[in-house]
């Protein structure tokens, strides 16, 4: 594990005050560094939760992949907003729309610069929207519809910078939208360490998960699968240069990211709280790529 541990060692201090990671292969801890240290795992949040959420929805008959809902804008199905091409923007500010339910109000009335299916573009919104169908659907909260082992805050969690705010931000989530929605949202609020979200998501590959691998197969435009992101195939993906065939995985903003290899139950997790820096995303990027190529050299074929 000499190169796991050197990547790491190399960028610790430099891409982020706190760097984790953890690799389980087919259920078993094989590789671990700071892995008890608890992060706000940001739009980890996404699949780990809010898709699993969904996958369950669907194999209970409650919802259709290929159809739309009352609460949605026309054309737009729940294939749509997993696969971000439902034509909502990426973000907009709803803090200060009021209380929970109005920042959903908002986000379900963002007029869309895009028609359904036309274009892939990662949105927060768009998973704001899936929220509101899964929460009327499931007569619940988002957090009570879910019953995976992470949790919703953290008063142990690494630091992370808010710029909205203009504050250190400990033990409650990062995301102003997710705070002002009481810290239980469909797009962020998750916390947990990185031996913790290895364990959640193995819970994917091991058949936790009703419909798991019809969420990690592409159906429409662009990288995202159902809740999952892939490699773009350009080399340039935070996967690594070479990832392996038939990778998922997603990203956070605080500096999370969890990518797996369904086929092998590989699942290799790296948290940092790169918001504390100034430096930027591209020293976090070539954090990613460098670390998740030596998971997969590490562990190979």
């Amino acid at each position: 594990m000499i190169a796991l541990d050197a990547v790491l060692a190399a960028a610790e201090g430099e891409v982020a005050p706190a760097i984790s990671a953890a690799v389980w292969v087919g259920g078993v801890e094989r590789y671990a560094r700071g892995a008890e240290r608890v992060y706000d795992l940001a739009s980890l949040t996404k699949p780990l939760c809010t898709a699993e959420v969904a996958m369950c929805a669907l194999d209970a008959g409650a919802l259709d992949l290929d159809r739309g809902h009352p609460l949605l804008p026309k054309g737009v199905t729940i294939a749509h907003l997993l696969q971000h091409s439902a034509g909502f923007p990426a973000w907009r500010a709803l803090w200060d729309e009021g209380d929970r339910a109005a920042v959903i109000r908002a986000a379900l009335a963002t007029p869309r610069p895009t028609a359904p299916g036309v274009a892939h573009a990662y949105s927060d919104l768009g998973f704001l929207a899936l929220g509101a169908v899964l929460e009327e659907v499931g007569g619940a909260r988002i957090d009570e519809l879910w019953e995976g082992p992470l949790r919703w805050g953290d008063p142990k969690a690494e630091p992370t910078y808010c710029e909205e705010r203009g504050a250190v931000v400990t033990g409650t989530v990062h995301d102003r939208n997710a705070a002002a929605m009481g810290g239980r949202a469909p797009h962020a609020g998750l916390f947990g360490s990185a031996r913790e979200v290895a364990a959640c998501a193995d819970r994917w590959l091991k058949g936790d998960v009703p419909l798991a691998y019809t969420a990690f197969a592409r159906r429409g435009i662009g990288t995202h699968a159902l809740g999952w992101d892939t490699p773009n195939g350009d080399g340039t993906s935070s996967a690594g240069p070479r990832p392996p065939a038939g990778a998922v995985g997603h990203l956070g903003f605080t500096g999370t990211a969890v990518w797996m290899v369904p086929r092998r139950r590989i699942v290799a997790v790296l948290l940092t709280n790169r918001v504390m820096t100034r430096a930027g995303l591209a020293p976090v990027r070539a954090l990613r790529q460098a670390w998740f190529q030596a998971v997969w050299d590490t562990f190979p074929e």
